[in-house]
């Protein structure tokens, strides 16, 4: 799958998932996130469902104040709704696959 661009009208639908779901907090103009981007589409692409969801901060800023993001990339791992986890900036393919309980 691909991944999937998170609005304020997508968004709780999401993270309602049974299976653990990220939602990677980001903007165009973050260089950390310009790095996240190829290792978390290609984590996506090799996925059978939309496991990994997109908010841009500058586009979406009250979903980003709701969810406490104040850095970014923020990751964050929710499960039924519920936030399980964040980690915050660069990490590995290794790391996001941890993240999501794919290794």
């Amino acid at each position: 799958m691909e991944l999937k661009v998170l609005t304020p009208d997508n968004f709780v639908e999401f993270i309602q998932s049974e299976t653990p779901v990220m939602v990677d907090f980001f903007a165009t103009w973050c260089e950390s996130c310009k790095f996240m981007l190829p290792i978390l589409g290609k984590i996506a692409a090799e996925q059978d469902k939309e496991i990994i969801g997109t908010v841009d901060v500058d586009d979406y800023r009250d979903l980003a104040v709701e969810y406490g993001v104040k850095s970014i990339p923020a990751l964050m791992i929710f499960q039924n709704g519920e936030l399980k986890e964040t980690s915050i900036g660069r990490v590995s393919k290794d790391k996001v696959l941890e993240l999501l309980g794919l290794q």
